[in-house]
């Protein structure tokens, strides 16, 4: 189906300066505030979202021009005022859980306004021939893509800019909650942590963080019945994601981590990503620089 089409834009970019990191990668830097309108947007939704992820994989005409061409053709043809983000990860390390897939993030408004666009899009004869254009350029499952009530207690911006690439390095960690825990002893737990950061030496990382709880399908059961949130960090790069870490071994996990596991327990090692912003609903003249990274 077209629907399946629109998902392979974001990851796509990702990919392909992933393949091409080692010639053409510089050091990233953070002069610039692109994020900010993202920013407002999640702080007039109280920092959460709907968000969606799908899984991908390049196709018989992956190169660097019809990547570059097909997102600037995709963002052409979006006029949803309900996405306000769109955001594409590669793999960064082999022992992620899911191999080589790569990975399209979305966040909305609502699911109810998700779904809407979706089905309009579907109806699109632009996005249709778009869609038809690019159909060998990447392969996702847009059926299958996986949804989650996404919470963010420090947005971009708090602990330095973000870079004006659109880069950044992430980590994922898939949790499950413990006999008797819910999503409420997860969300009671988010404002100590946000705090015990605060109290360490976290400033220049971009630090922000996200929990995405595992929406329930129409029967009660979650998309993934290995997966009840995903806990991801986000950082400005590698080097300021160990940064992060170093941070939180010295200064935080003695006093939060304990609590966690209270309620928690998640994978013992984290899918780590090179990622970029590759839209912003309120910017739309923001496009990514492929040529930064780590």
């Amino acid at each position: 189906m077209f629907k399946n089409k629109l998902i392979i834009t974001g990851v796509m970019g990702a990919f392909f300066i992933a393949s091409c990191s080692n010639e053409m990668a510089i050091e990233p830097t953070a002069e610039d505030n692109s994020y900010s309108e993202f920013v407002d947007a999640l702080e007039s939704t109280g920092g959460k979202a709907f968000a969606e992820f799908m899984a991908c994989e390049a196709g018989a005409d992956f190169n660097v021009e019809n990547v570059t061409k097909m997102i600037s053709d995709w963002q052409k043809l979006i006029t949803a005022e309900s996405l306000f983000g769109v955001w594409g990860y590669v793999p960064a390390a082999d022992t992620n859980a899911f191999g080589d897939t790569l990975w399209w993030e979305l966040n909305w408004n609502s699911k109810e306004e998700a779904d809407a666009e979706w089905s309009a899009w579907v109806q699109n004869e632009d996005a249709q021939s778009w869609a038809e254009e690019y159909s060998n350029v990447m392969v996702c499952d847009g059926e299958g893509r996986n949804s989650f009530e996404s919470v963010y207690p420090i947005l971009p911006n708090t602990y330095g800019d973000v870079n004006e690439s659109g880069y950044f390095y992430a980590e994922f960690h898939q949790c499950k909650f413990n006999d008797g825990s819910n999503r409420k002893n997860a969300e009671d737990f988010l404002p100590g942590f946000t705090n015990a950061v605060s109290n360490s030496s976290y400033d220049g990382t971009g630090y922000s963080y996200a929990n995405y709880f595992a929406h329930e399908n129409e029967g009660g059961s979650h998309a993934d019945d290995n997966v009840d949130f995903l806990w991801g960090n986000f950082t400005n790069s590698k080097d300021s994601m160990d940064k992060a870490n170093a941070s939180f071994e010295k200064d935080v996990r003695a006093d939060m981590f304990p609590l966690f596991s209270e309620f928690a327990t998640c994978a013992e090692v984290p899918d780590v990503y090179h990622a970029w912003t590759f839209y912003i609903g309120d910017n739309k003249e923001f496009m990514p620089d492929f040529t930064v990274g780590d």
